[in-house]
């Protein structure tokens, strides 16, 4: 009995912080993996296709311009799933045939297009990228890309790869 009433005592002593409440919930994995300041494939496709498809209004490094909004804080905002809808499909312009004249409105919305990227129609709007070639198998790839840009661990430039 007294070792029992000895063990209650010494268990009661110990300062609550050697006994954790609960397991730290697990961290969400990262979308990109940097060592060294070199990247995996995915992260590098990311770069690629930002740089083809992005970089001329969001800035090299997607810092921003006076054209396009800083990405590195928007994407810290953005859950993965979040960024791939508004990459693909926002700024989507739709037409009805009837209120255009009759006209195909595929053919309507290029006009629209071109009207904006000349500036006839106010600023420039981005385009959804959901039919390009270039970006949409990325849009992730993309995402893990900015994402290690605004975490800090990766700069602006074109990164290495890291060896295999």
């Amino acid at each position: 009995m007294e070792r029992r009433w000895l063990a209650t005592v010494l268990l009661l002593s110990l300062p609550m912080a050697a006994i954790p409440a609960e397991p730290p919930a697990p961290q969400p994995a990262k979308p990109y993996r940097v060592v060294d300041g070199k990247v995996d494939d995915a992260t590098f496709r990311g770069w690629r296709a930002f740089h083809s498809g992005c970089h001329m209004c969001h800035g090299v490094g997607g810092g921003g311009t006076s054209v396009a909004p800083n990405l590195l804080e928007r994407v810290q905002e953005l859950s993965p799933q979040d960024f791939t809808i508004k990459v693909l499909t926002s700024y989507r312009f739709v037409f009805d045939a009837s209120e255009v004249g009759g006209e195909d409105s595929t053919a309507v919305r290029q006009k629209f297009l071109e009207e904006i990227l000349r500036r006839e129609r106010g600023g420039l709007v981005m385009p959804a990228w959901e039919s390009s070639s270039t970006v949409r198998p990325h849009v992730l790839d993309v995402y893990g890309y900015l994402k290690a840009r605004a975490d800090g661990v990766l700069g602006p430039g074109r990164p290495e790869v890291i060896d295999k």
